[in-house]
């Protein structure tokens, strides 16, 4: 379905990545409410009393929000707590829709946006008043009874739940799906870890989302949990250097270049690898999404033993 307001959404998302950098990652309600300009006009990317917002200039809704609330109030919402809302059945993240089922306009807005496919922008509580934007999102799937949505990141699946005929197809459907469910959670944590980093490489600075990945330290394959302090943000060739053992990362946070790389002459790419070494990795502003040490020292203990 075509989204009527597909240019809003595109100049939101340009403002609220400039203001994400600008802050670090850690946005001020107070630069939040300030909004953006659409031909002329402000617009607002969200509303401090509810977590779902549409803005008047749209007709689906623009972003959601969850809240941290200030010492001794009550949380309202599961989902003021995203690393507890993974659904099980997709590895999708659940947002819970307000209070009133469909007869609420912000939950039937949001849930326009889901039938357009149209990207929102989720404002993550990080403390009273702090948000970290992680955008786009898409809800991909609404629970009426449970009165939930599930939001997917970049690089989600939607789970196959054909009906199999056979002993055979059931057992390959239920793998499809568990590989699906197990590959939309690792998408979710990409997501947190690029955006801790405030989506730049941890090795280099570069800050082009496009080229970014958030690698594991200790592998998924190995148990690694899919936590932010099991992350490190890096781009594409830093992500291949890094599980070919050809750069690691100490538990104090020095990058290291194997000798094989360092026995290597050809071209300015390789230097500005090399020139990694003895270096520190640039850690995300706030200690703890620092690397785990215990995660670093198991890795680097791989790295070491690669080395000629």
């Amino acid at each position: 379905m075509i989204d009527p307001d597909k240019h809003i959404r595109a100049a939101a998302f340009v403002a609220i990545e400039k203001i994400s950098r600008q802050w670090g990652g850690q946005v001020p309600w107070d630069a939040i409410r300030t909004g953006f300009q659409v031909g002329g006009e402000r617009v607002l990317f969200a509303n401090k009393v509810t977590g779902i917002f549409k803005p008047k200039l749209m007709s689906a809704a623009l972003s959601i929000k969850t809240t941290v609330p200030r010492t001794g109030r009550s949380r309202w919402y599961r989902d003021q707590d995203l690393d507890s809302n993974l659904d099980h059945d997709t590895g999708l993240i659940r947002y819970d829709l307000a209070h009133g089922g469909q007869s609420d306009p912000t939950n039937r807005a949001l849930l326009a946006a889901m039938q357009r496919d149209a990207p929102l922008i989720y404002f993550r509580g990080l403390a009273p008043t702090i948000y970290q934007p992680i955008f786009p999102v898409w809800v991909k799937g609404h629970k009426q009874e449970e009165g939930h949505v599930l939001l997917a990141t970049a690089d989600f699946e939607i789970p196959k739940i054909d009906s199999a005929n056979t002993a055979r197809d059931s057992i390959e459907a239920s793998y499809s799906r568990r590989m699906t469910r197990i590959r939309n959670h690792q998408a979710w944590f990409s997501t947190r870890t690029k955006a801790a980093y405030q989506w730049r490489c941890a090795f280099s600075g570069l800050p082009v989302r496009e080229l970014l990945v958030g690698a594991h330290i200790v592998p998924d394959a190995e148990g690694g949990p899919p936590w932010v302090q099991n992350g490190i943000c890096m781009s594409a060739l830093h992500h291949v250097a890094f599980d070919s053992h050809l750069i690691g990362v100490d538990p104090n946070f020095q990058v290291h270049v194997s000798p094989q790389l360092h026995d290597q002459e050809d071209g300015d790419l390789l230097v500005t690898l090399k020139d990694l070494d003895g270096k520190s990795l640039q850690l995300p502003r706030e200690q703890e999404d620092w690397p785990d040490r215990e995660f670093l020292e198991h890795r680097f203990v791989r790295f070491r033993n690669s080395s000629p």
